[in-house]
């Protein structure tokens, strides 16, 4: 079977390749206000472990070195992990690599189609964010 599904992947030009899904997340759990980890299946009876970062969204970083800024990516991720229970099942689309390895960036959206980055914007725990230079969280 996989060796079937690598070549269809081997196949797909990189126009049609660039961005993949919708998939459902199994057990997603926040690794901080704007990165999930889960299962994705992604085929039948086919499971990978990934690092999902939502794609629109930055949110302070919990190994900032800033007292200010760690307190406030301890929100963002309890926001995140509220979130997740709230809104389950979880679906990501629009999926492609991260500029990290392992890592992928996507949308994220529970019940109904809501997003997780608006969610985060909306309630004060994250900012649009397209890539490029971060801003700092604190004064």
């Amino acid at each position: 079977m996989y060796k079937y599904l690598l070549m269809f992947l081997l196949l797909i030009s990189p126009v049609e390749a660039a961005f993949y899904g919708p998939y459902t997340l199994i057990a997603p759990v926040a690794v901080d206000g704007d990165t999930i980890r889960a299962d994705v299946a992604i085929w039948p009876e086919l499971t990978v472990d990934a690092a999902i970062r939502v794609a629109g969204v930055d949110t302070p970083e919990l190994r900032a070195s800033i007292p200010c800024e760690y307190q406030l990516a301890i929100k963002a991720k309890e926001f995140t992990d509220a979130w997740i229970q709230a809104q389950a099942p979880l679906m990501i689309g629009a999926v492609k690599p991260d500029k990290y390895a392992g890592r992928y960036d996507a949308v994220v959206t529970g019940k109904n189609g809501t997003s997780l980055a608006k969610a985060l914007i909306d309630a004060g725990h994250g900012r649009s964010y397209s890539g490029g230079a971060r801003l700092g969280w604190c004064p």
